[in-house]
C-alpha cells in the first residue's frame, strides 16, 4: 500500500499524488502578482470635501473630528445605521390611510362617479 498524501484531480478523474495536483493547479491559475518592484501603499481614503464648511480632508480621523465638533453624524455604510436614525413610518398612519383610501373608492364606485374596473 501506498503512503502520502494524495488529492483528487478532476481532469484526471483519479486520486494522485498532492504535489502533482497542486502543481498543476499553480500552472493553470493566472499569476496576479504586480510588476511593482514593491507594494504600492495607498490614502486610507480619497480626498473629501466637507459638506458643513466646504473644506478638504484627506484622513479620516481629522474628518471625523471636525464633524463631532459641528454636531453632526457621518450615515452611510454602517452595518448599524438604523440605530442612528428614527424611521418616519408609522405604521398606525399608513394602515388609516389605506382605510380611508378603500372608503373613497368605495364611495365613489357605489354613486357611479367611477366604472369598475371588469378582470375579463
Amino acid at each position: 500500500m501506498v503512503r502520502g498524501r494524495f488529492l483528487f484531480d478532476k481532469e484526471a478523474q483519479k486520486w494522485l499524488p498532492a504535489h502533482e495536483v497542486l502543481a498543476r493547479r499553480a500552472a493553470s491559475k493566472p499569476d496576479r502578482t504586480s510588476s511593482l518592484p514593491c507594494p504600492a501603499v495607498m490614502g486610507a481614503m480619497p480626498e473629501l470635501r466637507s459638506p458643513i464648511d466646504g473644506r478638504i480632508y484627506s484622513d479620516k480621523s481629522s474628518y471625523y473630528r471636525h464633524v463631532e465638533r459641528n454636531n453632526c453624524a457621518i450615515i452611510g455604510y454602517d452595518k448599524n445605521w438604523t440605530d442612528h436614525v428614527k424611521s418616519p413610518y408609522d405604521a398606525k398612519a399608513h394602515e388609516a390611510d389605506i382605510v380611508a383610501d378603500v372608503k373613497k373608492s368605495i364611495e365613489q364606485l357605489n354613486s357611479g362617479t367611477v366604472e369598475p374596473i371588469n378582470a375579463a
